[in-house]
């Protein structure tokens, strides 16, 4: 093989690793480690039909410090998910409680969880819903 040969391999292989390895990370840099710090945990999730686990686009996923009017309302995508900066570097995960809403769809179950010990770890949320 001649040197050439190799050279356009090596450059063929490298770019195909580049362009697989690109959806991976897509998304990724809305939750930098100062927007961690700047905003506190951030949330992130999906909302799913539960019959056949499709995802469900545009459900509108409230998300609100309990007693107190402080919150934000964020609407999932085609793929059924949403990610959102936190609601403050104050806001203690524990008093916050979540709903999901979707017009033409009744509420089955909303949980969600926090992805590691660490203070400013992300919060998963997943909503369940069916239709009425």
């Amino acid at each position: 093989m001649s040197r050439q040969s190799r050279h356009a391999s090596q450059a063929a292989g490298i770019l195909a690793i580049t362009i697989f390895l690109t959806p991976a990370f897509a998304g990724e840099a809305e939750f930098e480690p100062a927007d961690i710090h700047e905003h506190g945990n951030p949330y992130f999730g999906e909302a799913k039909d539960i019959k056949g686990l499709a995802p469900l686009e545009n459900v509108r996923i409230k998300v609100q410090v309990k007693g107190t009017p402080r919150f934000f309302v964020v609407q999932t995508d085609a793929e059924g998910r949403f990610r959102r900066n936190g609601l403050g570097l104050d806001v203690d995960p524990e008093k916050v409680e979540f709903s999901c809403d979707k017009e033409g769809y009744r509420t089955i179950e909303v949980m969600h969880r926090k992805m590691s010990a660490a203070k400013l770890s992300p919060i998963e949320i997943e909503c369940l819903l069916a239709r009425n």
